[in-house]
C-alpha cells in the first residue's frame, strides 16, 4: 500500500462525513460508522493522522513549516502513544461530528504531498493477520464495553469494572469533553454468573433441573444417581450427558452420573424372588 490509497480512503471518509452533516440523517451516519469500521487498523491510523493535522495546526504553524514536515511531526507524536484497538480507534473518528473540517483542513496539507511512506510501504498479511489476533484476545479479556462520562467511572470501577481508554471530542461551542471507555473482565462476568447458579441451587432448583430433564427424556427420576467414582460407558442418556456436563463446568468436577432403569432393577428382583430354593421342614414330612 501506497500513500496515495492511503490519501484516497481518507477522501472518501471526507466525503461521508461531509453528507452526515448536510443530511443530518441517521443512515448517513450508520454509513460512515459502516465504512470506517472496516477499514484495516493502519487506515484508521492515518486518517486519525490527517484530522488531527486538521485541527491541531494553526495558520503559524502552515507558515513555519513545510507540508511534509506537519505531517510527519502529526505522524510522529501519534506513534509515540498508546494506541488502543481498532474497534475503539475507529469509534474515536466517526464520533468527531466535525470530522469533515478536520479532514479538509488535513487534506489541504497532506493531499498536495506526492510521497510514499516506508511505515505504510511495509504492510504485509502477517502484520494485518497479527493486529487482528491483538484485536480479538483484547475483545476477549472482556465481556462487555461501554462508553462514558466521568459521573459513572467510580460507581463503575467499583463493580469490578476496568478503565481502558480515553478520548477527547471538541464539541461545536469549542469544549473539550472526555469519554471513558470501560470494560467488565470476562472472569468477573463467568464468576458472576456460577455465583447465580449457586444460589439456584441452594433454593433446590438443581434437583428441579434433574426432574425436568428426565421428564422431558422420559425417565423415571428415582432412576438417576451419582457415582463418586465411573468407569462404565459412556451414558446415551441426553439428560446425564448434561447433567455430566454441568458438573464439569460449574464445579470444575468431573460428573459421574448414571442411569438404571428402576422399571429392570424390579424385574430383576421379581425374577430372584422366582427362582429362590424351596425349603421344606422334614419333620413335617408324613415318611
Amino acid at each position: 500500500m501506497n500513500f496515495a490509497h492511503f490519501i484516497n480512503v481518507t477522501k472518501t471518509v471526507y466525503q461521508l462525513a461531509c453528507n452526515r452533516r448536510t443530511s443530518r440523517s441517521i443512515e448517513a451516519s450508520r454509513e460512515l460508522e459502516r465504512y470506517v469500521n472496516q477499514l484495516s487498523f493502519d487506515e484508521i491510523k492515518f486518517i486519525q493522522i490527517i484530522m488531527y493535522l486538521g485541527r491541531e495546526t494553526t495558520d503559524e504553524d502552515r507558515l513555519k513549516y513545510s507540508n511534509k514536515e506537519l505531517f510527519e511531526s502529526q505522524q510522529r507524536y501519534l506513534e509515540k502513544k498508546s494506541w488502543s484497538i481498532r474497534e475503539l480507534e475507529a469509534d474515536h473518528i466517526v464520533a468527531k461530528m466535525p470530522l469533515d473540517e478536520y479532514l479538509e483542513k488535513g487534506l489541504g496539507i497532506a493531499g498536495s504531498l506526492n510521497i510514499q511512506l516506508d511505515y505504510y510501504n511495509d504492510l504485509d498479511t502477517k502484520k494485518d493477520n497479527l493486529k487482528v489476533e491483538e484485536g480479538a484476545v483484547f475483545m476477549s479479556k472482556y465481556s462487555r464495553i461501554q462508553k462514558m462520562d466521568a459521573n459513572f467511572v467510580d460507581s463503575y470501577l467499583a463493580k469490578g469494572w476496568e478503565l481502558i481508554d480515553t478520548t477527547k471530542e471538541l464539541s461545536s461551542y469549542g469544549e473539550t469533553t472526555i469519554t471513558y471507555h470501560m470494560g467488565y473482565p470476562t472472569n468477573s462476568y463467568i464468576a458472576d454468573l456460577k455465583g447465580i447458579i449457586q444460589k439456584y441451587e441452594q433454593l433446590g432448583l438443581f434437583e428441579e433441573l434433574k426432574k425436568r430433564l428426565c421428564e422431558k427424556e422420559g425417565l423415571d427420576p428415582q432412576g438417576l444417581r451419582e457415582e463418586s467414582f465411573y468407569l462404565g460407558n459412556p451414558p446415551k442418556s441426553e439428560a446425564v450427558n448434561f447433567l455430566n456436563h454441568y458438573v464439569n463446568v460449574i464445579n470444575n468436577e468431573k460428573g459421574n452420573y448414571i442411569y438404571d432403569d428402576p422399571a429392570n432393577k424390579k424385574k430383576e428382583e421379581s425374577k430372584i424372588k422366582e427362582t429362590a430354593p424351596v425349603t421344606v421342614n422334614e419333620d413335617n414330612l408324613p415318611f
